[in-house]
């Protein structure tokens, strides 16, 4: 049995599942998760950008947290619906070039309506930006695959995509969409694809912020785990506050049952 309410289980990856991106897994995740498939349906919900969907899929399922790829939803999973959908599949791409494969529907255009932020910009320079930013000044459209502001990376804490569309959005005056956690297009778009409401769903993450509250204020359910990028006092330092705080993943089968 399973708490009452619950009919779907989403799980960050990167600090949650695995140590690092594509990093080993963390004692006792790929167990809980087997446990908790048994049960509900699951979905790994990342905003991981700096890998293509095909890699990380396939390092999941090498791990044993993957079964079927429609398990998998990404900001970019996100994107390809969304854009096409606006005419917006067309414009200026910042991506890593191991990652552009994820991004065969979009039309690279200079002059095209829309400007889509895909990389946390560690090789770029301010030079770099200066085609994105007057491009926006021009009125394009502004999306970014997700707005965190820092993850793990090789044992430290890095920036993520969030400063660089702070930086753009500052000097274009143009705000971002987000297409990734906590984007209610992406939690909208999950839910509907579970055929469950976003009341029925948890979600289980290392970031207080993004994966934890701000699911919350969307109207799920959020766990906060103690693994990759968590400090001890973000457990109350956001608002909304944590359904629940856990040590790790492998603590959740005994939560969902209590």
């Amino acid at each position: 049995m399973s708490r009452p309410g619950i009919r779907l289980v989403c799980l960050d990856i990167d600090g949650t599942l695995t140590d690092g991106v594509l990093g080993p897994p963390i004692p006792g995740t790929a167990e809980a998760v087997r446990q908790i498939r048994k049960r509900l349906p699951v979905r790994l919900v990342t905003n991981t950008t700096s890998v293509p969907h095909r890699v990380l899929a396939e390092d999941l399922k090498r791990k044993g947290f993957l079964d079927n790829l429609r398990e998998i939803v990404t900001p970019v999973t996100v994107a390809s619906r969304v854009l096409p959908g606006r005419g917006h599949a067309r414009g200026m791409l910042l991506a890593e070039p191991g990652a552009r494969e994820d991004f065969r529907w979009f039309a690279e255009d200079p002059q095209g309506p829309a400007v889509l932020l895909a990389t946390e910009g560690h090789t770029l320079r301010i030079a770099d930006l200066q085609p994105a930013f007057r491009r926006l000044f021009e009125g394009a459209a502004f999306y970014v695959l997700q707005r965190n502001r820092y993850f793990r990376k090789g044992g430290e804490l890095v920036t993520d995509l969030g400063p660089v569309a702070a930086f753009l959005t500052y000097a274009s005056g143009r705000e971002a969409e987000n297409l990734g956690k906590p984007s209610s297009l992406l939690f909208d778009s999950v839910a509907e694809d579970a055929g469950v409401r976003r009341a029925e769903i948890v979600m289980v993450g290392d970031d207080a912020e993004f994966d934890v509250s701000a699911s919350v204020a969307l109207e799920m359910m959020g766990i906060l785990v103690r693994t990759g990028k968590f400090r001890p006092e973000d457990a109350t330092r956001f608002t909304p506050k944590p359904t629940a705080v856990i040590d790790s993943v492998a603590d959740l089968p005994d939560w969902l049952e209590s």
